[in-house]
């Protein structure tokens, strides 16, 4: 395992991190929903946004993760942040030897892929990242890559934002209890543009920034009123009305789009702070105006961004079922009259004329077979998953009474031991049997009798149900790709399918929050897991 080097300026980036204030502190949902936002751009099962200490990384949002922490030596972030410009993407952990041994993916985690985007200060440290894992290896496509740079960058900016509005809560707070005088030198010295209006919602001080702003000197703003000053602000009652709500005693807190003099068109976030006197009365109000066109603009690209994520799989999904429709309704034709032939002409026909008549018959059911396939696979991704009590001992005998046909063809025998209840989706669980099930009824060794058996185990927090064969077995070196689309190991002439069906039971066992594993060798067959949450239910015979 490789341990990451320190950046160079790594005594500055640390001080930079904890000066942020952000390490050990509460949940927050805005970075829960940036995860959550990284998570279903990416299509993982797992995100999180994590934070590099000295010795340990610390997780502020985290989704589909227990753990809050880290030591530095193991995580992958560790090594994303030496590059702070680019995205670092790991397709396949076991492939890179940077990882490989590395405990996240040797151990209970099964980390396959990993892509995190460094979040970067304004003054340039890494200080974390914006990530998404797998327990399975992928790719990320250009868009997504960029996508989840943005959402490291929206980080950046709340990082700032808010350790500017604990800086100016805590001044706040202190010049509460101050007098008149001692809050004006706050108001000149703050970094926002600020001024301080009286009841009579005349400006009395303003700071620098605040007089940029509206294009003025300090004699066209001091003594005037506010409706004076606004006068060209389309905005100007609204403004009217929060000071005088603010004059009653009640902080006021709202967003705008203002337009300013020296600015021109800006989004701000405005506070309206009541200012009280020795004997509690409202003296006046500390108007500040916080800037946050940058925090805008980066929303409105966020959002953009994920409007055209959706535009692209609804493109894909109509794309996928319109060729589907189109097709279906040749291939059912050639399909039907191939059968024609066969039956009513082709016994008169010359040999070859009858084995060329095969091979069309043939191809017309394997593509009629991926069809199907294909359009039960992109319909999951619309499949509200319905969890209720599952008895997976009745769904597997269902399973072996509809293969029933195969199992006569074939001679084989399907044993079924003890089963659990757990909760899931009762069809799709089914759907993910009958795949397991028809594949080890499938890859038989010649001459010999499929044997499958299914059974359980109660594992810490987990059910383990187990699809297991005598069959032909996956090697090694292939069993990392076998849950990929259209990834066949065998010659179709050999063994029949469209090579989705591992496809669509991993994509199952994620919906459902659990994992889909292999065990398997060539000279003893394949056992199948699936790995789900354990509930405390009965075991049913």
């Amino acid at each position: 395992m490789q341990i990451a080097p320190h950046p160079p300026n790594e005594a500055a980036r640390l001080a930079r991190l904890r000066g942020l204030g952000i390490l050990d502190t509460l949940p927050q949902k805005a970075y829960d929903d940036i995860s959550a936002l990284a998570m279903a751009i990416c299509k993982t099962p797992m995100a999180y946004i994590g934070f590099i200490d000295a010795d340990r990384e610390w997780l502020k949002a985290r989704n589909g993760l227990d753990v809050v922490e880290a030591p530095r030596d193991i995580t992958l972030c560790a090594h994303a942040i030496l590059q702070p410009d680019r995205v670092m993407v790991v397709e396949d952990t076991l492939q890179d030897p940077r990882f490989a041994d590395n405990p996240l993916v040797t151990g209970d985690l099964g980390l396959r892929f990993y892509a995190g985007a460094p979040i970067i200060t304004a003054d340039g440290m890494a200080v974390g990242t914006v990530c998404v894992i797998d327990r399975t290896s992928r790719r990320l496509d250009p868009v997504q890559i960029d996508a989840l740079q943005r959402l490291s960058g929206l980080v950046s900016t709340l990082l700032e934002h808010e350790r500017t509005r604990q800086d100016e809560a805590q001044a706040e707070a202190a010049s509460a209890h101050l007098r008149n005088e001692q809050l004006v030198a706050m108001i000149t010295a703050g970094l926002d543009a600020q001024a301080y209006i009286d009841r009579d919602l005349v400006y009395r001080h303003a700071n620098h920034k605040y007089l940029e702003y509206h294009g003025a000197e300090h004699e066209e703003v001091i003594g005037r009123n506010v409706p004076q000053l606004l006068e060209d602000d389309p905005g100007m009652g609204m403004v009217v009305d929060n000071l005088r709500q603010a004059l009653q005693g009640k902080p006021v807190h709202y967003q705008r789009l203002g337009h300013y003099r020296g600015k021109g068109d800006r989004h701000v976030e405005v506070a309206m702070l009541p200012v009280f006197d020795d004997t509690g009365a409202v003296a006046g109000v500390v108007k500040r105006v916080h800037d946050i066109e940058n925090l805008k603009r980066n929303e409105t690209q966020l959002r953009e961004t994920i409007s055209l994520l959706e535009r692209k799989t609804l493109e894909q999904q109509r794309f996928i079922q319109v060729i589907s429709h189109d097709l279906r309704e040749p291939i059912n034709s050639i399909n039907n009259f191939t059968s024609l032939l066969t039956s009513d002409h082709a016994a008169g026909w010359p040999a070859d004329a009858q084995r060329y008549l095969a091979f069309v018959n043939q191809g017309g059911q394997r593509i009629s077979q991926l069809l199907d396939d294909l359009l039960r696979y992109v319909r999951m991704d619309k499949h509200r998953v319905d969890f209720t009590d599952v008895d997976t001992g009745a769904l597997a005998r269902q399973v072996r009474d509809d293969l029933t046909a195969a199992l006569q063809r074939t001679g084989g025998q399907i044993d079924i031991g003890p089963m659990p209840v757990v909760r899931g989706d009762a069809t799709l669980l089914r759907l993910l049997l009958q795949n397991l099930v028809e594949n080890a009824l499938k890859f038989v060794r010649p001459g010999e009798r499929p044997h499958v058996r299914l059974s359980h185990e109660a594992a810490p927090g987990h059910w383990l149900i187990h699809v297991e064969d005598d069959g032909i077995g996956i090697a090694p070196e292939h069993q990392s790709a076998v849950f990929d689309m259209f990834k066949r190991l065998h010659n179709r002439k050999v063994y029949a399918g469209s090579g989705l069906g591992l496809s669509i039971c991993r994509r199952i066992a994620d919906m459902h929050g659990g994992r889909l594993l292999l065990d398997s060798a060539t000279d003893r067959g394949s056992r199948f897991t699936l790995q789900l949450q354990r509930q405390p239910d009965p075991v049913t015979p």
